[in-house]
């Protein structure tokens, strides 16, 4: 469908489109066309390898089976600790708050995370674009791990100084995960979610990525409101 409607020069649209839209300007009418409208001759991109869920799904599983053949255990793999998050009670290397994003500890772990980003990933794509879907994911998944690097520093101030014996290590992209769900269902779905459904905010001892990037998710949902597919 193509919708064809005169803008004088110099003035703003008063509306948004219910769908992304792209804008031909002609000499005197301009036309707003939907982003997947397919022109003569134009070829069409394959959904499957421009979803971001499916993309990053697999990007965790390949990450997950480099790790454990490199280590000899697909098991339980050996975690690299320079790209695992393992505070002291700050993070030892900055970059862990993204890498540990994609390390998993066992195969039930990697599962788990998979199969709830597939659920909640494709949900959200259906509402944001794929700049904000990816946003979504770093943003949330950073977030829980600095919630996680809350509760250690919190832990510092009241047990003391930890020794490089007891380091406080997480790894996971549930924080992300939960991000994504908060951002995709809102905050009635979560509730729905964790309390009807039964989800474990306690899961893998990792309640406070959990719950950092959920609230991450639903601040983003909040934020972008009615400008949802503008980014």
């Amino acid at each position: 469908m193509v919708l064809e409607f005169e803008v004088p020069r110099g003035e703003a649209l008063s509306f948004y489109p219910s769908v992304p839209c792209r804008l031909y300007d002609g000499p005197r009418l301009a036309f707003l066309v939907p982003e997947d409208f397919q022109e003569s001759g134009e070829k069409s991109s394959n959904p499957y390898l421009t979803s971001p869920t499916l993309v990053f799904s697999l990007v965790l599983i390949a990450v997950y089976v480099a790790i454990g053949v490199l280590g000899g255990d697909l098991v339980n793999p050996l975690l690299p600790l320079a790209l695992a998050q393992c505070d002291g009670p700050l993070p030892i290397y900055p970059w862990t708050l993204v890498t540990s994003i994609f390390l998993h500890a066992g195969i039930i772990h990697i599962a788990s995370n998979v199969l709830f980003l597939l659920i909640f990933g494709f949900i959200l794509e259906e509402q944001v674009t794929k700049t904000r879907w990816v946003t979504t994911f770093f943003l949330t998944g950073v977030a829980g791990n600095l919630t996680f690097v809350g509760a250690d520093l919190t832990g510092f101030f009241l047990t003391g100084f930890p020794n490089m014996n007891s380091l406080s290590c997480g790894v996971g992209a549930s924080g992300a995960v939960y991000g994504i769900m908060g951002a995709a269902t809102g905050l009635r779905g979560v509730i729905l979610i964790i309390f009807i459904a039964g989800l474990d905010l306690f899961a893998g001892g990792g309640f406070f990525a959990h719950i950092g990037g959920m609230i991450t998710g639903l601040l983003l949902r909040r934020f972008w409101g009615a400008e949802l597919k503008k980014f």
